[in-house]
């Protein structure tokens, strides 16, 4: 039975061991029951070049999460295609799965731009936001935020590595800040790699770079 559901979405383009050791750390570390891997459509605040078609990106999402019972590949937003909007898939997400309770999973980099979202507020009333630890990028930047505000002493606290994890509550939201270990892996360095040639094995699942080989990818 499924009561803690991780969301995890994405351009995936492509996937790499960073998103997959980032999301075992905090399914491990929150006890999620599952996490969904969700490759987006077209995603909406993205705008990169060599983007393969959804479906590629879908396989080498699945391919890459076979191996970990606990990782489910989900098509939800190619299905609906268009621009992939968060609050559509968290409210279809609450009607597929009625009861567990929802944790969307994202780097402190993209939290930043958390208002720029469509619907964002109702977003956060309607899952806990488990924030990461980005390269280049301190918790105290979210003090940009004003509902963040109240948390400065949690997330000084972070930065000095006092503490890795702190939830906070601002209002009815629920946010979990996470530091976890640096993962020095980047799509846009695998795909830089690939156009020049250059190796990419231990970088990403064995399964994804036959695929990405297979299909010419990113040449």
């Amino acid at each position: 039975m499924i009561q803690k559901l991780g969301i995890l979405g994405g351009t995936f383009n492509p996937i790499h061991y960073g998103h997959l050791a980032a999301a075992e750390e905090i399914r491990d570390r929150l006890k999620l029951d599952r996490i969904l891997f969700i490759p987006s459509s077209l995603p909406p605040h993205k705008y990169e070049k060599d983007v393969p078609s959804a479906l590629h990106r879908m396989e080498m999402v699945r391919l890459a999460t076979s191996g970990n019972p606990h990782f489910e590949p989900s098509d939800i937003e190619i299905k609906r295609g268009g621009t992939s909007y968060t609050i559509d898939t968290v409210e279809s997400l609450r009607l597929s799965y009625p009861g567990p309770e929802l944790f969307f999973i994202t780097g402190l980099d993209t939290f930043l731009e958390i208002k720029t979202w469509h619907a964002w507020q109702k977003l956060l009333s309607l899952c806990c936001f488990v924030v990461l630890s980005r390269p280049g990028y301190s918790f105290v930047d979210l003090m940009k935020i004003d509902f963040m505000k109240s948390a400065e002493r949690e997330m000084i606290d972070m930065d000095r590595g006092i503490l890795k994890h702190a939830v906070i509550r601002p209002g009815t939201f629920t946010i979990s800040l996470e530091m976890i270990p640096l993962y020095d892996i980047s799509s846009t360095d695998i795909r830089r790699r690939v156009k020049e040639g250059e190796n990419i094995k231990y970088l990403l699942p064995d399964s994804v770079e036959v695929y990405i080989i297979k299909k010419g990818l990113y040449v």
